[in-house]
């Protein structure tokens, strides 16, 4: 974690891991099919969206589809590796704290018959001391056990 600036042009950088209870070829699937599924309301910016989607492949989007053509572009996708790395590129406006510049590494890793999600993100631009534990909490919460594992982790253990 390194933070550079208080408030001005700065750096962020956060890395978090979750680990999944399930295989990573399950993991990736929930990660890149079902992100509108699991993505947790509160983190929607519009008032009414219609779903979350994640095109995976270079130059796909990431994006709440708010309906008729409207919405708002979270990422663009740089680097797929299916199932293991996905890398994103985004902006954040002044609405959101920016302007800043922000990159996200996803990798997944096999541990035992679990998965370790792994989020690398770098934020260059406007940060302040609350950029860090934002950054942080919100990937705890979007790949922990109010988003992607509690989703993955309550699939697996329902009966088929």
């Amino acid at each position: 974690m390194t933070q550079i600036g208080s408030g001005s042009v700065g750096v962020a950088r956060v890395e978090v891991e979750v680990t999944v209870g399930a295989p990573r070829e399950r993991v990736w699937r929930a990660l890149v099919e079902e992100a509108g599924q699991w993505w947790p309301r509160d983190f929607y910016v519009g008032r009414e969206p219609k779903g979350f989607v994640l095109e995976a492949r270079p130059g796909g989007r990431v994006y709440e589809d708010w309906g008729n053509e409207a919405g708002a572009l979270w990422y663009t996708v740089l680097v797929v590796e299916p199932p293991a790395v996905l890398e994103l590129a985004g902006h954040l406006t002044p609405a959101f704290g920016g302007p800043a510049t922000t990159t996200v590494r996803l990798t997944l890793k096999d541990e035992g018959d679990k998965t370790v999600v792994k989020v690398e993100d770098a934020v260059f631009g406007r940060v302040d001391e609350h950029t860090v534990p934002r950054l942080r909490e919100g990937w705890r919460t979007l790949m922990g056990g109010g988003g992607l594992k509690a989703w993955v982790e309550g699939q697996t253990s329902t009966p088929a």
